[in-house]
């Protein structure tokens, strides 16, 4: 497997150390049980910023990336591509994750798009 870019690692840390820093605070207000877990970089056909948060066994991850209008993807703001998924769904059943767990998804999505311009200087 290839080495993960340098951008993709300063941008989970940028990404990481946000939420660390809002999450659970007026602007990024806690959703019911769930915790932030951590930003880092997955392989999926590429490397890409993963967001994921924990709720008891349940999980709900977001892949960040950069806008891309050929993708197909749950949220678009000026600078980020959102998709969510969840790693206790199994893939045939990951259509669930919007019912069980809309309110995070909902609630990650409006940071993310209020989070942009904020730090768009700072962000590759």
């Amino acid at each position: 497997m290839a080495e993960v870019p340098a951008s993709i690692e300063s941008f989970c840390a940028h990404l990481d150390a946000a939420l660390r820093r809002e999450y659970g605070t007026p602007s990024f207000p806690p959703v019911g049980d769930y915790v932030f877990a951590a930003v880092g970089p997955r392989h999926f056909m590429r490397y890409v910023p993963v967001a994921s948060f924990t709720r008891g066994g349940d999980t709900i991850a977001f892949i960040v990336t950069t806008t891309d209008p050929a993708e197909r993807v749950y949220k678009r703001s000026a600078r980020y591509d959102i998709v969510y998924f969840s790693e206790d769904v199994a893939d045939d059943d990951q259509h669930i994750i919007y019912a069980r767990d809309r309110s995070m998804i909902d609630a990650f999505c409006a940071w993310l798009v209020a989070w942009d311009p904020r730090d768009a200087a700072e962000n590759p």
